[in-house]
């Protein structure tokens, strides 16, 4: 955790410092990014930087936690979060929800998947990862009970698969609506069409709820 000494500086100056960091880690992996850099960015000594954080894994860790809180405000925004629905419309509305937030915050996102998709440099990682996957664990495990999946799915296997589509859509939504992901991320939402967005979400669940082979809906 940051001391005291961190929260007690000018809002200004600790969302500068956030800010900056959170550049450094997104576009570096853990072992890349300086300390350096970043305090020179953002104008501070590196001594008062240590005074903040005790080391760079506790800033890392603090920026992981960040990006976990602003995600959670960020989906219990939305009124359909607390609406009862079948789990593949819910799933798709998490696709939709993930999207909105990774163009609301597209450097918080691009250091949240940098560090959950890749080796976790830390088992502070590994944990913050598992407890992801655990809320995801437990949706599957509703939906089980309440018949929306088959019972004989391999549950473990069934979080893989979402958790592997959340962590890919990122790179195949752009290539599949002709835009870049330069271009995702400088203009958000403003770079696609909504609804052609909302449809290859609907797509992906399709193929979640009924598979690759052919069938009668």
């Amino acid at each position: 955790m940051p001391s005291k000494t961190f929260f007690n500086l000018p809002a200004n100056k600790r969302d500068r410092l956030i800010e900056i960091a959170i550049e450094e880690f997104a576009n570096k992996d853990y072992n890349s990014a300086s300390i350096s850099q970043i305090v020179r960015k953002t104008g501070i000594a590196q001594g008062s930087l240590y005074q903040y954080f005790a080391n760079k894994k506790e800033l890392y860790l603090y920026l992981l936690n960040l990006l976990m809180e602003t995600k959670v405000a960020f989906l219990q925004s939305d009124r359909e979060s607390q609406t009862p629905r079948d789990f593949f419309t819910y799933l798709t509305w998490i696709f939709e929800r993930n999207l909105e937030f990774d163009c609301a915050y597209p450097a918080l996102s691009k250091l949240g998947y940098r560090a959950f998709y890749s080796e976790p440099p830390f088992l502070e990682v590994e944990q913050i990862k598992q407890a992801s996957q655990q809320f995801m664990h437990q949706l599957v495990t509703m939906a089980i009970e309440q018949g929306d999946i088959n019972s004989k799915i391999d549950r473990d296997l069934a979080v893989f698969l979402i958790d592997t589509l959340i962590g890919a859509i990122p790179h195949y939504l752009p290539q599949k609506l002709g835009i870049s992901q330069e271009q995702l991320v400088i203009e958000g939402a403003n770079s696609f069409d909504t609804l052609s967005a909302k449809s290859v979400f609907q797509d992906l669940v399709e193929v979640l709820k009924y598979g690759l082979a052919k069938h009668q809906k």
